[in-house]
C-alpha cells in the first residue's frame, strides 16, 4: 500500500484548516449568448452549431458553464496537451496503481473529452477495463475493445453502483464546475464509485497561480479569466483547496500530499517550452468566446492579443503550474 506519510519526495502538506469560500454563480447573461443567438428554429434540433468558425455542441442543458468547441481542432488540442502532460508528469498517472492496472482494474476517466488519456491507457493496459465519461460526446469512433464511452453529467450523479472502480481519474474539469456543486456533489460521487483501497487522482491547473511572473498582456488575460471564474461561481482553485474538500471526508479517504509541477513557456525553455506555449495559445483560442464576451473586443483584437502574448512569453520568463492530488478510499469506511 502507498505510504502517504512520505514527505521526502518533494511533496509538501499545506494547511487545510481554513474554511473555503463557496462562490455562487452570478451570471445574469449566459457566456454562451453568441452560441444561443446562432440557434435558430431551423437548427435547434441539430446536434452541433457553428459560431465564429468553430463547432459547438448544441444543448440547452449546458447553458452557462460549458464553453469549449466540439470540433477537430479541439480534438487535436487535447491530444497534444495530453502528450505534454505525460512529459511534465513523467507518465500517464501518479497514483500507485501500476500493479492493479497490470493485473486488471476497472478505471473511470471523469471528463475524458476526446479520449486522449483513456485511449492511451487502454492500449497500455489491455487487461484492465476503462470507461470514459463526458458531458459532450466528442468521443473517437475507433478505440480499443477494453474500453467504452458514456455521455454523462457528473452533476446529475454517476450512473455506476457504489465501489465500482479501482482507479478514478479527473483532469481539467475544475474550471467547468461551480465550487458549490464541486463540494456538495462531485467529491461525494468520486468517493462513492471508488472501491475501498482504490485511488482517486485529480490533475488540474493551479488556477490561483495560472501564470507566474505576469507581463502586461498576460496580466490582461489573467484578469479576464479571473472575472469569468468569479461570475461563473468557479473557485480559482489551487490543489490545496481541492484537497480541503476531500479532507472533509477523512472518515472515508486518506489524502496524500499535493504535488505541484512548474513549467516554462516560450522559446527560452527550448522545444518543450515552445510546445507548451502553443498548447496554451490553443487553449485560449478554444475560449475565444469568453475573452470576446468579457473584454468586449473584436476577433481581430483577440488575435492580436494572442500575438502579443506569444511575443511576451518569448521575451520574459512566464511560468504556469499544475497540481496532482491523490486520494485513497479507506478499506473500511465508517458512516458519518
Amino acid at each position: 500500500m502507498f505510504d502517504f506519510s512520505d514527505t521526502d519526495s518533494g511533496i509538501s502538506y499545506e494547511s487545510t484548516e481554513d474554511e473555503i469560500e463557496i462562490n455562487t454563480p452570478t451570471y445574469s447573461l449566459s457566456i454562451m449568448d453568441p452560441i444561443e443567438a446562432a440557434v435558430q428554429p431551423e437548427n435547434m434540433l441539430d446536434k452541433f452549431v457553428e459560431v465564429g468558425g468553430r463547432r459547438y455542441f448544441n444543448d440547452v442543458t449546458l447553458k452557462g458553464f460549458y464553453y469549449l468547441p466540439s470540433d477537430q481542432k479541439e480534438v487535436e488540442r487535447t491530444y497534444a496537451r495530453n502528450h505534454l502532460d505525460k512529459i511534465i508528469w513523467e507518465g500517464n498517472y501518479s497514483a500507485p496503481v501500476f500493479d492493479s492496472l497490470s493485473l486488471g482494474a476497472n478505471v473511470l476517466d471523469v471528463g475524458c473529452g476526446a479520449g486522449a488519456w483513456i485511449v492511451n491507457m487502454a492500449l497500455e493496459y489491455p487487461t484492465s477495463v476503462f470507461v470514459g465519461i463526458d458531458i459532450v460526446p466528442l468521443f473517437p469512433e475507433d478505440y480499443p475493445p477494453n474500453m467504452t464511452f458514456l455521455r454523462c453529467n457528473i452533476l446529475n450523479g454517476l450512473p455506476f453502483p457504489d465501489n465500482t472502480f479501482d482507479f478514478v481519474r479527473q483532469a481539467f474539469v475544475i474550471v467547468c464546475i461551480d465550487w458549490q456543486s464541486w463540494k456538495e456533489k462531485v467529491v461525494k460521487e468520486l468517493i462513492r464509485v471508488t472501491k475501498p483501497g482504490g485511488y482517486i487522482e485529480i490533475m488540474d491547473m493551479n488556477i490561483d497561480r495560472e501564470i507566474i511572473n505576469l507581463g502586461i498582456v498576460s496580466g490582461k488575460i489573467d484578469n479576464c479569466l479571473e472575472e469569468h471564474f468569479r461570475k461563473a461561481g468557479i473557485n480559482r482553485a489551487s490543489g490545496t483547496d481541492v484537497i480541503k474538500t476531500f479532507n472533509e471526508f477523512k472518515d472515508k479517504v486518506i489524502v496524500a500530499p499535493i504535488e505541484v509541477r512548474t513549467y516554462y513557456l516560450g522559446k527560452k525553455a527550448g522545444r518543450i517550452g515552445d510546445a507548451l506555449l502553443k498548447s496554451v495559445l490553443g487553449g485560449y483560442r478554444a475560449m475565444k468566446i469568453i475573452f470576446i464576451h468579457i473584454m468586449r473586443i473584436t476577433e481581430e483584437e483577440f488575435e492580436q492579443m494572442l500575438i502579443d502574448f506569444e511575443k511576451e512569453c518569448n521575451e520574459i520568463t512566464l511560468r504556469k503550474t499544475r497540481y496532482c492530488a491523490i486520494i485513497q478510499k479507506r478499506l473500511v469506511v465508517y458512516d458519518s
